[in-house]
């Protein structure tokens, strides 16, 4: 395990979060303003997996976690490596309270069950594959420890039911005109479905990046919302066209 900010080389070395046995449904972890739409409760609800999916899922899997890291909480990423620490902080994420296992191997089951003990959210990248019987030990660790989980692709791909499914149904950058120009901003719009409470499809467009590289909102007007308290500077270094897991739409 590696965190570049805070030299995690450990799972001891993160701390045990303070209230195992409050139970996961009467809690929810934090989410930026731009993204709290998505959520019935306004944010993540511990103890639950949400599915990430499209051709933008690693980008909005990682602002998923902004809130948490910068309001104290521990994220872990386990098979991301594309993910790179310089551009977790042009999002906006607070590099020490992360911690990253690019490649577990064959020990991504026992890596994320360790994770469990000690962090409040994990994302679990698209070549990450689970056994059944990890994914329903993992199941059960979650929801008594409140810890969440976000697959970017399929969670059924490592043996995990998602309580909720976020999907980039339409990623569209703006800026070349004519066969011509620079990229400058892309707009997502973002489908929304989950269970039970959940089930509704709810929908939510955003700029990620806008044009002064940041994560926003998008009114119907077709102009970014500014929303100075909430919004985040990020890296269109951390863009590409086509992101890693198109596949997963």
């Amino acid at each position: 395990m590696k965190n570049a900010a805070a030299g995690v080389s450990s799972l001891s070395d993160i701390p045990q979060m303070s209230s195992p046995g409050v139970l996961a449904q009467h809690r929810t972890l934090p989410v930026v303003d731009e993204l709290a739409g998505l959520f019935t409760d306004g944010g993540i609800r511990r103890g639950s997996t949400i599915e990430v999916t499209g051709v933008a899922a690693v980008s909005l899997a990682s602002a998923l976690t902004i809130a948490v890291s910068r309001s104290g909480g521990w994220v872990a990423a386990v098979g991301l490596p594309m993910f790179g620490p310089s551009a977790a902080s042009d999002l906006g994420i607070k590099l020490s309270r992360w911690a990253f296992v690019d490649d577990p191997g064959d020990q991504a089951g026992i890596v994320v069950d360790a994770l469990t003990a000690g962090v409040d959210l994990i994302l679990i990248g698209p070549d990450i594959k689970l056994r059944s019987g990890h994914g329903r030990k993992i199941v059960a660790r979650i929801r008594e420890r409140g810890v969440s989980i976000i697959t970017v692709g399929k969670a059924d791909f490592c043996s995990l039911r998602p309580d909720l499914c976020l999907r980039v149904s339409e990623a569209i950058w703006t800026g070349i005109e004519l066969g011509h120009g620079r990229l400058t901003s892309r707009k997502l719009e973002i489908e929304r479905l989950g269970r039970g409470a959940d089930s509704n499809i709810r929908r939510e467009l955003v700029w990620l990046p806008n044009r002064e590289g940041r994560l926003n909102a998008f009114d119907r007007r077709n102009k970014p919302v500014t929303r100075s308290r909430s919004s985040h500077r990020v890296s269109k270094r951390f863009f590409g066209v086509d992101e890693p897991v198109s596949w997963a739409s």
